[in-house]
């Protein structure tokens, strides 16, 4: 009885923790296919391509071999990983809710002819037995994925599985100073905080008996860019899916342009991920 009170108890905590996301699924979709083409741009790439290495190499010591398995990708943007597991043998299927993520990630797959199932389907309410996924796979990838918003989305991801599942998420996120400053001096709100990224998910499975391996990654990265390329992503990332009317993008607009030196704008931030594989 006392397990299944911890349990409710975190998943009614888990809802109300800030950072739960808000968006419907098209305004969702709208915001990724904005962001495709620059992560499309930078899949595959330096500090990128050093992560999804280190993923490799996690997934490897946990006894998971690509030769031959089936995976299933939820989130999978322009493939960061199902593209490098299906090189090393893999049958994948890429399920992402955003068209421009995927049509770039088919381009790749018909260019290199690899084994890839690419899906449009929102997580949020996939069904998984009309799908066909249920304990279908040797290991279920969700990756720094929006797809998860709560117990149910994860529930569902675990329940697709029927060996390994891979989750990662924020521990700890510090976005560029602008970032604060535009939401407390502009939109004149408390800056938002991911406080759902891995801890909970990790909770829920500690308190369920799993006991899934952990690593804690830190990036820290800089950036620069134009500053009218630098105001776009901020007006696309705070505003997740909100529409700012024309005097608040003035200001943001503004406050990059004012913040720039020869037109380009350095940006600085930094993050705590926290990556996790267990056997179900």
């Amino acid at each position: 009885m006392q397990k299944e009170d911890n349990i409710n108890n975190l998943i009614s905590c888990w809802n109300k923790v800030p950072g739960i996301i808000a968006m419907d699924e098209d305004t969702m979709a709208e915001v990724w296919n904005k962001r495709s083409k620059n992560y499309a741009k930078n899949n595959g790439k330096g500090d990128g391509k050093k992560k999804t290495e280190e993923i490799l190499v996690f997934l490897d010591e946990c006894g998971f071999n690509p030769e031959g398995a089936k995976v299933l990708d939820i989130g999978c943007g322009p493939g960061t990983l199902s593209l490098p597991l299906a090189r090393l043998g893999a049958e994948v299927t890429s399920l992402d809710i955003s068209s421009g993520m995927l049509d770039r990630l088919k381009d790749v797959v018909k260019k290199e002819s690899l084994p890839i199932e690419v899906l449009e389907y929102s997580w949020w309410t996939a069904d998984i037995d009309e799908l066909g996924f249920r304990k279908e796979f040797d290991l279920v990838i969700a990756s720094m994925t929006p797809g998860i918003k709560n117990v149910e989305d994860f529930d569902k991801m675990v329940a697709c599985s029927k060996r390994l599942c891979y989750y990662s998420n924020f521990l700890q996120r510090s976005e560029d100073k602008a970032y604060y400053d535009i939401q407390t001096s502009i939109l004149d709100e408390n800056p938002k905080v991911n406080m759902n990224g891995i801890v909970y998910p990790f909770m829920y499975l500690y308190l369920s008996g799993h006991r899934p391996s952990l690593r804690i990654n830190h990036s820290e990265w800089k950036e620069e860019v134009s500053w009218e390329e630098a105001a776009d992503r901020a007006i696309d990332f705070i505003g997740r899916g909100r529409s700012f009317d024309d005097e608040t993008k003035g200001r943001i607009m503004n406050y990059y342009q004012t913040a720039s030196q020869n037109g380009m704008y350095s940006s600085k931030s930094d993050a705590y991920i926290g990556m996790m594989i267990w056997e179900v």
